[in-house]
């Protein structure tokens, strides 16, 4: 086990870079993942007390495929605040992050606390009280060859993201058949279903419920959470845009500023 004040320095090191002045990955300097998370649990600590208001999380390794990729065989969480986030169809300005990638989600939204101990499946699913089509845009602070420990620690690379329209869920809602289509500057480049989501994203919100829990860290109404992405990850360039198309559900989408907007 690390001794805290090295967690201290992790966090502080990692808070205070960005992808503009990336670190060297910190796989090597914690243990296990439950090291990794204190180093983000302290930074969101951090952020919080000099005034960040947290909006929910993301999930990331969603997939087996992913999942082999980054040396892990489950997903990986991190903290969403509410300056991370931008209306559909804006620019998003080149200064705001360094090296974007972009991937198309089903977000859900609670509409009922949920305590931080381990809850049956039907106790989370009756807390969903809404979803959206949405863009999340991972932008981490460490360069070179990352594993699924650097992602914990590094609040598992979370930039920002966008919201589509609100849609309530019910017991009729199923999220594994959404489909979702992708278009980077105005070529549909992918497609892909709520399925590729540990099956259902629902399975995703049940399995960081029970991450949280057994981390106790309560989840509340209101928070939102981004269950991976249904179609492949694309790394973006200045200027390029996007728009993500989930069938009878509408479209949700943004720009990235060029250099001279």
């Amino acid at each position: 086990m690390s001794h805290p004040s090295k967690l201290t320095d992790l966090a502080q090191r990692l808070r205070s870079a960005s992808g503009f002045a990336p670190v060297a990955p910190v796989h090597e300097e914690v243990a296990d993942m439950a090291e990794a998370y204190a180093v983000q649990a302290l930074n969101r600590e951090q952020w919080v007390a000099e005034g960040r208001v947290t909006s929910g999380y993301k999930v990331a390794f969603t997939t087996v495929e992913s999942q082999q990729l980054f040396g892990t065989s489950e997903p990986v969480y991190g903290t969403l605040y509410e300056d991370m986030r931008f209306p559909s169809g804006e620019t998003i300005p080149a200064d705001r992050l360094a090296k974007p990638k972009l991937e198309g989600e089903i977000v859900l939204e609670l509409s009922a606390d949920l305590p931080a101990q381990v809850l049956p499946a039907e106790e989370i699913r009756a807390g969903v009280g809404a979803f959206y089509p949405a863009l999340e845009i991972p932008d981490g602070s460490i360069s070179g060859k990352i594993n699924a420990l650097d992602m914990a620690a590094d609040n598992a690379a979370a930039g920002a993201y966008v919201l589509g329209n609100r849609h309530p869920f019910t017991l009729e809602t199923d999220l594994a058949a959404l489909s979702m289509t992708m278009e980077h500057n105005g070529k549909v480049v992918s497609s892909g279903t709520g399925a590729g989501c540990l099956g259902n994203p629902l399975n995703v919100l049940i399995w960081l419920q029970h991450a949280l829990a057994s981390a106790q860290q309560p989840m509340h109404a209101g928070q939102i959470v981004f269950c991976g992405s249904l179609v492949p990850i694309i790394h973006v360039q200045p200027g390029d845009h996007f728009l993500a198309r989930v069938r009878e559900l509408g479209t949700v989408g943004c720009r990235f500023a060029a250099p001279g907007d």
